[in-house]
């Protein structure tokens, strides 16, 4: 659970500059993630969301994001009170972050300034959410999703959102049984499979489906699904993540 808290900075400013870069028509409805997931067969573990949204000015000093940070969190119904929250400067990039770790729950909201794409010497300030939750519940991850929608858009236009679940089956999958899962799963949301790849240890496909809203335009074709199934020696297990429109953690 303490991958977002490795990752998170790296994986949120990675996403400011592909989204940006790809083009990313918004929308927020997953309840398709849930139809996919339950067609693999796999028992819900987990949730994991990374949010961001442009905040509307090009400067902000440390205690300005600070209040970005601190008003979010309350909002997320947590006290930032309670947690620490740290100031963090690499080069021209200036983070203010607070994260909380509670019974496996993982977030992590943070206000950064970095440099602006088109011109070095201007600024640009986001507000990037990363949480990962353990769950097993299908209709609380449709209404989180939904608060934290709603939270974003009171702090800037066209928030990008991405959503991965994580489940698991027992043991290893025997030949030709990957394929079958993936098939059953992009069926379940009216998917058709884009780009594949195919590792030792793990398949990735993405795809695309009309069930979902929000997509990505990649090399003049839309993504808006990504399934990866990946085997597990240390617990013997086969975990699927189903994300969209990517998968945005590791696997």
């Amino acid at each position: 659970m303490n991958t977002i808290f490795r990752l998170g900075v790296i994986i949120g400013c990675l996403l400011l500059v592909l989204f940006a870069a790809i083009g990313y028509a918004p929308a927020a409805s997953s309840e398709p993630l849930p139809a996919a997931m339950k067609a693999t067969g796999a028992q819900l573990e987990e949730y994991s969301i990374n949010a961001w949204v442009k905040l509307p000015q090009d400067h902000y000093s440390d205690e300005e994001l600070q209040t970005v940070v601190v008003q979010v969190m309350e909002q997320l119904a947590m006290d930032s009170k309670s947690d620490e929250i740290i100031h963090q400067q690499r080069n021209k990039n200036r983070i203010v972050k607070a994260e909380r770790i509670r019974s496996g729950d993982h977030v992590v909201v943070m206000a950064q300034v970095v440099p602006n794409q088109k011109n070095s010497a201007r600024e640009e300030a986001y507000l990037v959410i990363n949480m990962e939750l353990l769950t097993k519940e299908y209709t609380s991850i449709i209404l989180l999703q939904e608060k934290i929608n709603r939270i974003v858009k009171k702090f800037g236009d066209s928030p990008r959102i991405s959503t991965c679940l994580i489940g698991w089956l027992d043991g290893k999958l025997m030949d030709g049984e990957s394929e079958s899962i993936l098939k059953s799963a992009f069926l379940a949301i009216d998917g058709a499979i884009v780009d594949q790849l195919q590792q030792e240890q793990y398949v990735s496909v993405t795809g695309f489906s009309s069930a979902i809203q929000e997509y990505l335009q990649v090399g003049g074709k839309k993504i808006n699904i990504n399934i990866a199934i990946r085997y597990s020696q240390y617990d013997n297990r086969t975990y699927v993540i189903v994300g969209s429109p990517i998968i945005t953690r590791e696997y």
